[in-house]
């Protein structure tokens, strides 16, 4: 008979903490979604050229590219009373709930050359923002327990939590379309942004308040003193690794 694996009880995550951390996933998949899902309301609301729609979906996304790393690299390496991730997540959070609902509120009569640089700028931030937010999420649930069973577990209810945006999300274009509710689909896609804004506050604040780090301890005693030093030494020896690498 093969061995049945059991987690000690100080690796065990409580289930409230579990749950936290699935509001997260939650969170992160509705930033995805939603910023993917309502770009079709530039062409069919705005009236914008596919063309340009297509660049404002590619643009930012080479920007996110190079802050991931960076964000990550800033979360693993700082050191505040709170920890080295919920900060991060707690005000991106606030902060990409706050650019992706001021992301559509715009002026009405606006032409497509002002369309496209506000949304290139918006998305910018926005991706920048979830960012601050998710990178430090992903790389909590690694570090939330040592053990591997305790751990799946936890990926488990994640993705258990993500799951109801994949139903939802279809449905936000015939929300913004409701000619009862909305005069144009670009009204709708301005609430609509109001709305996903206010979740993703409001639940995104949860895991950062609510979960812990037991792993950090153990983290900042493996930190060199480089690794310590200022955000600038910090962002010079990342891009000096991204540099060693590309070489």
């Amino acid at each position: 008979m093969s061995a049945i694996n059991t987690t000690a009880p100080e690796d065990r995550i409580p289930l409230s903490h579990k749950f936290a951390y699935g509001m997260g996933g939650f969170v992160n998949n509705l930033l995805a979604s939603a910023s993917g899902g309502m770009m079709i309301i530039l062409n069919l609301g705005f009236g914008m050229n596919p063309a340009l729609v297509g660049l404002l979906g590619a643009l930012p996304r080479i920007t996110d590219a190079f802050t991931d790393p960076i964000i990550g690299y800033i979360s693993d390496t700082s050191k505040t009373k709170w920890g080295r991730r919920r900060p991060f997540m707690f005000w991106g959070a606030i902060a990409s709930g706050v650019v992706f609902a001021l992301l559509w509120q715009v002026p009405e009569g606006s032409s497509e050359t002002f369309i496209f640089v506000y949304f290139l700028i918006g998305s910018i931030l926005f991706y920048l923002a979830a960012t601050v937010f998710a990178t430090p999420w992903v790389a909590l649930g690694f570090e939330l327990t040592p053990d591997y069973d305790e751990r799946t577990r936890l990926m488990g209810i994640s993705n258990f939590f993500q799951q109801p945006v994949n139903l939802i999300a279809p449905g936000f274009l015939w929300f913004v379309s409701q000619e009862t509710l909305f005069e144009t689909q670009a009204d709708g896609a301005a609430w609509l942004a109001i709305i996903v804004g206010v979740v993703v506050i409001g639940v995104g604040v949860f895991p950062a308040l609510i979960l812990r780090e037991p792993m950090q301890a153990v983290a900042m005693a493996e930190l060199s003193q480089e690794d310590r030093s200022s955000l600038m030494d910090n962002l010079r020896s990342f891009f000096g690794g991204v540099q060693t690498t590309l070489k």
